[in-house]
């Protein structure tokens, strides 16, 4: 008799087998809400209370075994984790995870307005730092029907990221997008309005999550999804649905940024000067590579304030761990 039986849709693997032990079940979170997780454990579903350090959907955890009040008493080590930064008046002030145990992250855009390739290469670090690969998955492509010029931009700023066009409407590209989830677990992100609802129905088989219209103007969605969830899919694999992003803040950032922009960092290498700023100073070679034609002068704005604002995050994380530091050394006194 298989013990994980039950574990198994949600994606658990012999891997995980060893952090099991006796006096706790293990299970993954489904859900997070106020104080307390939905959790599917080796006993079925349950609600339990959840542990004081950060937890997110997709978490792989033990759950207290034998009390009335189920509790997370361990979070176990995660293979990736999807954080963003917490924005508070448009500056990010603390880590928010996302989710956690991620193997593919569809980054969903819209071809009714866009690509949105800002958005996109923010989007792009964020999908790199948390140790996950991306998928671009361009939708609606039945309102849009001349999609090469939009799968060209996404590859000027992403060649190495595979992409997909989709419609959900008429099913093209759904059998494709749901084999990149067969035995791993994949996340979805992107803004209101891009037709992620739309495309979780249409991977699951049925309709999981409600639909919403958009404006015509700027094509944004009203929020249809309201919290992160964890559904199996028939197939095979695990989706984590999540809330459309209105902002996309970089927290700690340094090495998604190195790899969305691996072309730019490339390029610096060869910079008379390694603290060069790409701006005036002589020698420089992205400047060089921009009056070729080589490189586009709005990649290169774009990277250069994601860089500020990484720089920014990262400061303010330091001065968040110094000042931690001096409270307990004290509280220690």
């Amino acid at each position: 008799m298989d013990e994980f039986a039950a574990l198994r849709p949600f994606g658990w693997t012999d891997r995980l087998a060893v952090f099991a032990r006796a006096g706790a079940r293990p299970g993954r979170v489904v859900r997070v809400d106020r104080g307390l997780v939905t959790v599917v454990t080796t006993a079925g579903t349950e609600r339990a209370v959840s542990p004081a350090d950060p937890i997110a959907t997709g978490d792989w955890v033990l759950v207290s075994d034998g009390d009335e009040s189920p509790a997370v008493v361990e979070i176990l080590p995660r293979t990736s984790v999807f954080v963003r930064g917490d924005p508070m008046e448009g500056v990010a002030r603390s880590a928010q995870i996302l989710a956690a145990n991620v193997d593919t992250v569809f980054v969903v855009q819209s071809l009714t307005n866009g690509p949105n390739i800002r958005r996109l290469e923010r989007e792009l670090v964020l999908v790199y730092d948390s140790g996950a690969m991306p998928l671009v998955v361009l939708t609606k492509a039945d309102l849009a029907p001349d999609t090469d010029d939009a799968i060209a931009q996404v590859h000027r700023v992403a060649p190495a990221v595979d992409v997909l066009v989709t419609a959900a409407t008429t099913g093209r590209g759904i059998d494709e997008l749901r084999s990149h989830a067969l035995d791993g677990t994949v996340a979805l992100i992107g803004a209101s309005g891009v037709g992620k609802s739309t495309l979780v129905n249409a991977l699951v088989g049925e309709d999981v999550q409600s639909t919403g219209s958009v404006r015509e103007g700027d094509q944004r969605g009203r929020h249809t999804t309201t919290a992160r969830e964890l559904i199996p899919l028939r197939g095979g694999g695990v989706l984590i649905d999540s809330p459309g992003l209105r902002g996309v803040s970089l927290w700690d950032s340094e090495e998604g940024l190195s790899r969305a922009f691996a072309d730019i960092e490339e390029l610096a290498l060869e910079c008379r000067f390694h603290d060069c700023a790409h701006r005036t100073e002589p020698g420089c070679a992205v400047q060089r590579a921009i009056e070729r034609g080589e490189l586009d002068q709005a990649r290169l704005d774009s990277y250069l304030r994601l860089d500020q604002e990484v720089d920014a995050a990262t400061k303010r994380l330091q001065g968040r761990i110094a000042s931690k530091g001096m409270r307990q050394f004290y509280k220690e006194r």
